[in-house]
């Protein structure tokens, strides 16, 4: 092999260093970066390391201690700010035309 063909593999070889695209992963929304990586063979350390752990289980566990409390209150037939849980579930389903309250702001 001369020097041309030489530096010319040395060139191909740092392009495709340059461009490769195992070393990053390309632009992939976060919700489905785990199933990328699981695919395209990133090790499980480097997906938990890059990807943020949502809140999801935190508004879990406080829907379910609203939902506690509520039974709670239901339960003991206590009022909670002088709303009885009759008047907050009424609260809840009622209709409410937002335009309305819209304009009124």
């Amino acid at each position: 092999m001369n020097d041309a063909e030489r530096r010319r593999q040395e060139l191909l070889e740092q392009t495709r260093a340059l461009y490769n695209d195992r070393r990053t992963i390309p632009a992939v929304h976060p919700r489905y970066a785990n199933a990328y990586h699981y695919l395209y063979g990133k090790q499980q350390e480097d997906i938990n390391e890059d990807t943020k752990g949502g809140t999801f289980g935190i508004r879990l566990f406080l829907c379910a201690l609203m939902f506690a409390a509520f039974l709670t209150v239901d339960k003991q037939k206590q009022e909670v700010f002088h709303m009885s849980s009759s008047d907050i579930a009424n609260e809840i389903t009622k209709d409410m035309d937002i335009q309305e309250i819209w304009k009124s702001m």
